[in-house]
């Protein structure tokens, strides 16, 4: 049946995690073409001449127009959705966030724990424990490391070249694909492209 591309998404105001994949539909198995995050700077506070509700409106404006640009030749998403926020401020930027993603065609929702047990295999899996999975599952691609020894009181914290705490979305995104390709959802339209497929 060839291949498709998809892609996974982890959601945010302020760090946005893309990863794009191909698809195997005969075998299930994927391969990453690559990864990326948006980070939207916040401006409104630093620059006193910038309005808070500009601000926001510009960062949502790179919100969308990076995942349009992202999503570009994908045939389906996968996203894995925040369920709630603790403070007014996080719900306000959540809202935007999933306001973005609503703009974006065929995307299926991916449960967090499911990302979990696609990923490391465990439903209390962490942050690094999945950087760990996502860079060991797809060396070729420049994972961030840590340029230096970090120290705190005599306790090493990082060394050299260990993998950055900043590659959690990226590696979230990834994990949210392998996740994705398990859903009920997905499975009724991989059933739907190859019924297609048998019929041409």
């Amino acid at each position: 049946m060839g291949t498709v591309r998809v892609a996974g998404l982890d959601l945010g105001f302020a760090n946005w995690g893309i990863a794009r994949m191909q698809l195997d539909l005969d075998t299930l198995d994927l391969s990453l073409e690559r990864v990326r995050t948006i980070s939207t700077e916040k401006l409104a506070g630093k620059k006193k001449m910038v309005r808070q509700n500009s601000d926001d409106f510009r960062r949502a404006r790179e919100l969308h127009e990076g995942l349009r640009e992202e999503l570009h030749g994908c045939s389906v998403a996968f996203a894995e959705i925040p369920s709630g926020a603790q403070h007014a401020r996080s719900a306000w930027g959540l809202g935007i966030a999933i306001g973005v993603l609503a703009s974006a065609p065929a995307v299926i929702e991916v449960m967090p724990v499911e990302t979990k047990m696609a990923s490391v295999g465990s439903k209390t899996a962490d942050k690094p424990e999945v950087i760990a999975w996502a860079a060991a599952k797809y060396p070729h691609i420049a994972w961030q490391t840590y340029e230096k020894e970090v120290s705190k009181k005599g306790k090493l914290l990082r060394r050299a070249g260990d993998l950055h705490d900043d590659n959690e979305h990226a590696a979230d995104a990834c994990a949210v694909v392998h996740a994705g390709i398990r859903t009920p959802e997905f499975k009724q339209l991989l059933a739907l492209w190859r019924a297609s497929n048998h019929s041409n």
